[in-house]
């Protein structure tokens, strides 16, 4: 069944208030992950594949495997978000991505406040945000992309992200 799907992505966190939302805001269902994983860890060949020493996220035989969960647990839903870039390569494809770098901000903030010099945050942020940004681009054209802005409130990241939303639909 072809669907309608959003990825957001403010990682390394864990999913953004807002994310939830923007979904509902947009007419999105969005979906946790936890019971894809589920459904996944059911799966005796999925277990071979997560126990390998490949990264779940950059593990493309385990496409099919949450390809498969995520049709039982979206059920008929044809709108539907997802939480981590990852799912650009398990799906292949989707409508738009949403990144939000607040997760790296935080992380940026944090190695200062440790004692970390501020070049090596600023290293670590712009390495990982842009890895962020090209695992994007490899699935999707620019204009189906949206990096919110890391100082915006939860409340503007919400708008500016169903606004995205719906001119995609």
């Amino acid at each position: 069944m072809k669907r309608f799907v959003i990825v957001f992505s403010n990682e390394p966190s864990e999913p953004a208030p807002w994310i939830a939302r923007a979904c509902e805001s947009a007419k999105v269902t969005y979906l946790d992950n936890d019971p894809i994983t589920t459904e996944i860890a059911k799966n005796p060949e999925a277990q071979k594949q997560l126990l390998s020493n490949i990264p779940p996220g950059e593990n493309t035989a385990l496409s099919p495997h949450y390809k498969a969960a995520l049709e039982k647990v979206a059920g008929k839903e044809q709108r539907i978000g997802l939480y981590s870039n990852s799912w650009l390569l398990y799906l292949g494809q989707a409508e738009g991505c949403v990144l939000d770098f607040s997760g790296l901000e935080a992380q940026r903030k944090q190695g200062l406040a440790g004692g970390m010099k501020q070049q090596d945050v600023d290293d670590y942020f712009n390495k990982y945000s842009k890895q962020m940004e090209e695992r994007a681009r490899k699935y999707l054209p620019q204009e189906r992309i949206l990096v919110l802005p890391t100082a915006e409130s939860d409340a503007k990241k919400a708008e500016l992200a169903a606004d995205f939303i719906r001119k995609l639909a």
